[in-house]
């Protein structure tokens, strides 16, 4: 029987990226065959690992790779794909995601919305925060005013402290001109700015809309209003490191590295803009983006805005071409795609989550309005799913 080689996978397992590199070299194994594995559970912010010197493996895939521990390693020629995202390359073969494109889809996806001032949230001592400004700043040129960006203090620094630092982040962001869009380089510092927003009762997205990265679903959930996230293929990024890892564990020499763009914005409530100064039209449809998970019908909205069903559904019509009918199940629709990509929920918790009374109801309209079952639409969704096609070297 063949000896099953040894992989050490050390990947930060507290957040939705490092997660779905890890789901990636599972599909991986899951279709060429066993390794021995021992995977390293770790914060984003855990020391670099040093006990890879004294480890005897076969491999070694990592996101703690340093400048120190890199040339340490290169000792013991043992193979190692690299994902490290701060330091840039460091002698080994290199797999991450496109930082560049991650901003410039961040920027995009304000500048789409209206918006024509932008402001940048990010750490300069880490690459991959460079390369997102470096992003922001390439997609606007020429389209929008760029208003400045805030340093965040990394959070491990032994002087931290939060409550000074939402202070100076308040500062920053009073002072402001609105309306403007932040791209945030990741999704807590995207949470830390709806949350001053709520503090000094800004209004998100009218007054400040926010796009921030890794689409870290719980987060995004969780912030108020819901967060809108780049979406980078860390799945993708997994599996391809362990391809990697299993050629150069044959034999095969360091290759050229691998750059993964990102797969898309997650929209949410945090930068659906409207671009109306109607305030009865506006009124109804942030009751309907709030409340359309709680059971509420066209009387719980009328009831709202205080007007009539007819004039209710010219409002709508005028706006955005449809009845206010329309717009309420698109909503309840909209979350439904959401809950089959992300979760493997049952058919009648993502009805009841999304406001539908009965899942048989929802499956009928998902079909007559999408044209697939929700099932066959969650099966042509699937993480899983890699289209090679968009790779750059």
């Amino acid at each position: 029987m063949k000896k099953k080689s040894r992989v050490a996978l050390v990947v930060e397992t507290t957040g939705s990226y490092g997660r779905n590199i890890l789901f990636g070299v599972a599909h991986y194994l899951d279709i060429h065959g066993d390794w021995a594995l021992f995977v390293d559970e770790r914060h984003e912010i855990t020391p670099p690992p040093h006990w890879l010197l004294d480890w005897e493996g076969d491999g070694i895939i990592t996101r703690y790779l340093t400048p120190d521990l890199a040339a340490a390693l290169k000792h013991k020629k043992i193979p190692v794909v690299d994902l490290n995202d701060g330091y840039g390359l460091l002698g080994f073969s290199h797999i991450g995601s496109d930082m560049n494109a991650i901003g410039r889809m961040a920027a995009n996806h304000l500048l789409e919305i209206g918006l024509r001032k932008i402001a940048f949230v990010g750490s300069s001592h880490v690459a991959w925060s460079r390369g997102r400004l470096e992003g922001v700043l390439e997609a606007i040129k020429g389209r929008a005013e760029f208003c400045g960006s805030i340093e965040f203090q990394p959070i491990f620094y032994p002087d931290y402290n939060w409550v000074s630092e939402l202070e100076r982040i308040r500062d920053w962001v009073m002072k402001l001109p609105r309306p403007i869009g932040i791209v945030a380089s990741n999704d807590k510092r995207a949470h830390h700015i709806l949350e001053v927003c709520r503090m000094q009762g800004i209004a998100v997205p009218d007054e400040i809309a926010v796009v921030g990265v890794d689409n870290t679903d719980f987060l995004c959930e969780l912030s108020s209003p819901s967060l809108s996230s780049v979406i980078p293929d860390g799945h993708l990024i997994g599996y391809e490191a362990a391809c990697l890892l299993s050629r150069l564990m044959s034999g095969g020499a360091l290759e050229e590295p691998l750059v993964i763009p990102p797969k898309g914005v997650a929209s949410r409530r945090s930068t659906e803009v409207l671009n109306t100064n109607d305030p009865v039209f506006t009124k109804a449809i942030r009751f309907m983006r709030e409340h359309a998970g709680h059971g509420i019908d066209i009387e719980d909205v009328l009831a709202e805005v205080s007007i009539s069903r007819s004039t209710l559904d010219r409002c709508f019509q005028l706006h955005l071409g449809h009845s206010a009918t329309a717009e309420l199940r698109s909503i309840r629709l909209k979350r439904v795609k959401q809950l089959l990509e992300e979760t493997d929920l049952p058919m009648s918790r993502i009805a009841e989550i999304a406001g539908f009374e009965h899942p048989e109801y929802m499956m009928y309209q998902f079909k007559r309005l999408v044209g697939q079952t929700p099932s066959q639409w969650r099966n042509s969704h699937l993480p899983h799913r890699i289209n090679r096609s968009t790779l750059s070297r």
